[in-house]
């Protein structure tokens, strides 16, 4: 695939996944797709590898401490052969009440056409604060 079509892929997934199209973004993960999320465990409890039942789980998770959804926004990307690096923002409000305000950097592997590895980082202090206690 191009760097083109390797960018277009993952815009794709991030398309679907606003559109709340969770099977169509998910149709684009290989099957032994892995999701990293940044942190310690100990202190982030959304931390680590996330196989693809896994990561539903983790939306799941999400979605319960963010009713009304996130608004995830690309702001740039950058491809460099099978790798797509995502800068982006999200913002929501939680179940409680508390501004979610983020900015996220992912790091996709790409491998045939699907997504086969994905590196979140983000504030992990300000997850903590909003999905995890708030």
């Amino acid at each position: 695939m191009t760097k083109s079509d390797n960018t277009g892929l993952v815009l794709s997934f991030f398309e679907s996944f606003n559109a709340g199209d969770a099977e169509a973004a998910f149709a684009l993960l290989d099957e032994e797709a892995v999701w990293w999320v940044a942190g310690k465990p100990d202190r982030f409890p959304l931390a680590g590898d996330y196989d693809k039942d896994g990561l539903l789980r983790l939306l799941g998770t999400v979605g319960q401490a963010m009713p009304n959804g996130v608004d995830l926004k690309v702001t740039s990307t950058t491809t460099q052969d099978d790798r797509v690096v995502v800068e982006a923002e999200s913002h929501g409000v939680s179940a409680a009440g508390k501004v979610y305000d983020q900015r996220i950097i992912y790091v996709f592997q790409l491998h045939d056409g699907k997504i086969r590895q994905v590196r979140e980082y983000l504030d992990t202090q300000h997850a903590v604060d909003v999905l995890v206690t708030g």
